[in-house]
């Protein structure tokens, strides 16, 4: 039998971060990005899927999403063996099971990044409703230490906003720590993000090489690269930083395994130990 609650020097060297999203088949996005990323920033990827999908590099079909029942089942054992010091929440497969993904992180209160995916690479739509959309806006988001989303996601999430700036400060008057907003969507020539905190008027801004072509999970790497740092206890700004440093390397040494778009290479060959 599993004895609840094992102590945390366990896990001191490997601090353990729970991914919670869909799995791709592929391995370029999804839970399989997650656990690459996390394992990569030296956190132990803990992971519950929230929904199969058929999808490849090229295009995405469907999305069947798990049993509340099962996922709770799943949850419950899980947490009697682990103590996640970090959450990162990425598709969440439908509204029943995004409520009760809500209900337990309002009771956990840990560190919880979001990467509020609405769409997939090629542009299918992942919420079954608007209904889904507003139960991530007003409850899901105000729970949040990060909310990671690219510029069409935020018109999304402050669709009374017409600006980027007016729109994350929106997100942050919810009761989210901070908003990262990715800019690869912008007509320009070199990527820019944005870190919009409370408490504080300054923007941290961010500007990195545009690399050529499409790549298959960069918004998954670097929501859990960014869940993985903050599970080790480092400061905001820095694993804001350490994480969209590691993104970029993992995507300027992607793979091209397919005639779709480019898989990250998740690996810290080019960090110093």
């Amino acid at each position: 039998m599993i004895e609840p609650g094992i102590p945390l020097h366990f896990q001191k060297s490997y601090p353990s971060v729970l991914l919670i999203g869909g799995h791709d088949p592929s391995g370029g996005a999804g839970i399989i990005a997650d656990a690459q990323a996390a394992l990569a920033m030296r956190a132990w990827p803990l992971t519950l899927v929230t929904c199969l999908t058929a999808q490849n590099t090229e295009r995405f079909d469907s999305l069947m999403p798990q049993s509340p029942v099962d996922f709770l089942r799943q949850l419950d054992l899980l947490l009697q063996d682990f103590q996640p010091a970090a959450v990162k929440l990425g598709v969440l497969g439908n509204l029943a099971l995004q409520k009760e993904i809500t209900h337990w992180l309002k009771q956990a209160q840990l560190p919880l990044v979001i990467d509020p995916v609405m769409a997939s690479g090629s542009g299918t739509g992942l919420l079954e409703s608007r209904e889904q959309l507003h139960h991530l806006r007003d409850q899901l988001l105000p729970l949040a230490q990060v909310v990671t989303p690219n510029i069409p996601e935020l018109a999304q999430l402050a669709p009374q906003h017409a600006e980027v700036d007016a729109q994350a400060k929106a997100i942050l008057k919810s009761g989210c720590r901070a908003v990262l907003v990715t800019g690869t969507h912008a007509p320009t020539r070199t990527v820019k993000n944005l870190l919009y905190r409370q408490g504080t008027s300054q923007v941290m801004t961010s500007r990195w090489t545009r690399l050529e072509g499409e790549y298959h999970g960069s918004g998954c790497t670097l929501a859990a690269a960014l869940a993985a740092l903050l599970a080790r206890g480092e400061a905001l700004d820095q694993a804001v930083t350490q994480a969209q440093d590691f993104t970029w390397h993992s995507l300027e040494q992607g793979v091209q395994l397919t005639q779709g778009q480019k898989l990250p290479l998740r690996t810290t060959d080019f960090f110093n130990d």
